[in-house]
């Protein structure tokens, strides 16, 4: 036993010898793996970093609404700290936040009046207002550096961009076709009321009286008598005639169809935003809702490019005002819609020249069978 322990020994050695040496040619290749997936790994991890970043920034500002008395795209600060919630293991170097009005056909940015829309540049915040359908667009960036510089891997610039579109103001308004609505036209019909006379029955009584009186030598003889109750006497009633009472058949409205309401195009002329309405439902309609869209920022042609409302007719109601837009539901205002043909007038402080396709006129209606049915432009 002892003789082949003893012969094997050698080989045992040997064997250990040969493994530790490809375990040391081995491992700086597999230490070099190792390192390898830690790197892709953290390089994605930074990727979407900061693509996350500049997405929920982006989210952050084109939200409606105000934070401090300060609209959400115009909180700067707020943006940058969104943005920044997304850094974990890295430090953003630059956070950029400007403002287009959306892309044309071919990719370009269309860009607000003295706002560039180069997102290398930064534009916050903002002092032109900003309308339905522009943008904000944050781009985040950050340097990429290996760990350890084992390999020639040089810095890498990671730099990613989101833009969202801003929803000042939405027109909430009803799609359901309206219900039948009946107003009264008097139609009367008869409706007789019978009242029943009371009967009188007359009644006659015969009462015979006999009275005896005992005979006596010095009084006379005296003959029973019969004593009639005086006649009866009728009391004439007077009976009431049957009553009419009218009633109502109801004559539906309707807003859609040949008897309904209908709408021409959306015509600008000089200092006008006018829309024709025809009303085909044979009755005055009354208006519960007027929202309207212009060209606020350039639509005239100009030093001041700007266009302000300031007076609004439907028939011979009449609102003045100073809107600046670009968009506005009309306070306090509920004119009538005539029968027939009719204009409804958006008179601005000048002369409207360039329009941006962004102009829309809604008349909301409030009769009942046409409750919130719309009279839009743009259908």
């Amino acid at each position: 036993m002892k003789r082949f322990f003893s012969r094997q020994s050698p080989k045992i050695h040997t064997v250990r010898a040969q493994a530790m040496v490809e375990f040391m040619l081995v491992l700086p290749i597999l230490l070099m793996l190792i390192y390898g997936i830690i790197e892709v790994g953290r390089l994605i991890f930074i990727f979407a970093s900061v693509a996350n970043a500049s997405r929920q920034a982006a989210r952050y500002g084109s939200a409606s609404g105000e934070v401090n008395d300060t609209a959400f795209y115009q909180d700067c600060d707020g943006i940058r700290a969104v943005a920044n919630q997304s850094a974990f293991i890295i430090t953003f170097d630059e956070i950029n936040i400007t403002y287009d009005r959306g892309i044309n056909p071919d990719g370009t940015s269309m860009p607000i009046e003295g706002v560039d829309p180069n997102p290398q540049e930064d534009a916050c915040p903002i002092e032109v207002p900003v309308r339905n359908g522009d943008r904000i667009i944050v781009q985040v960036s950050t340097t990429y550096e290996p760990i350890l510089t084992l390999l020639p891997v040089e810095p890498m610039e990671v730099v990613s961009a989101s833009a969202r579109s801003f929803l000042i103001s939405i027109p909430i308004v009803g799609n359901a076709l309206p219900t039948g609505f009946a107003p009264e036209t008097a139609t009367p019909s008869i409706e007789p009321t019978i009242i029943s006379p009371t009967p009188l029955t007359p009644t006659s009584t015969i009462t015979s009286t006999a009275t005896y009186i005992p005979t006596s030598p010095n009084m006379p003889r005296v003959t029973p008598a019969n004593t009639q109750p005086p006649p009866a006497t009728f009391t004439a009633t007077n009976t009431a005639l049957p009553t009419y009472t009218p009633t109502f058949t109801a004559t539906p409205i309707s807003c859609t169809g040949l008897t309904g309401v209908s709408h021409g195009p959306l015509v600008t002329r000089d200092s006008l935003m006018e829309m024709s309405i025809d009303n085909q439902t044979g009755h005055m309609l009354t208006v519960a809702q007027i929202y309207v869209e212009w060209n606020n920022n350039t639509g005239h042609d100009g030093p001041d490019s700007s266009l302000r409302l300031r007076q609004i007719t439907l028939d011979s109601d009449v609102w003045d005002g100073n809107l600046r837009g670009p968009s506005a539901y009309i306070p306090s205002f509920y004119p009538s819609i005539p029968q027939g043909a009719s204009i409804i007038r958006f008179r601005f402080h000048q002369t409207y020249d360039l329009r941006n396709g962004t102009e829309r006129i809604i008349v909301t209606i409030s009769n009942p069978g046409c409750i919130n049915y719309p009279v839009d432009s743009s259908h």
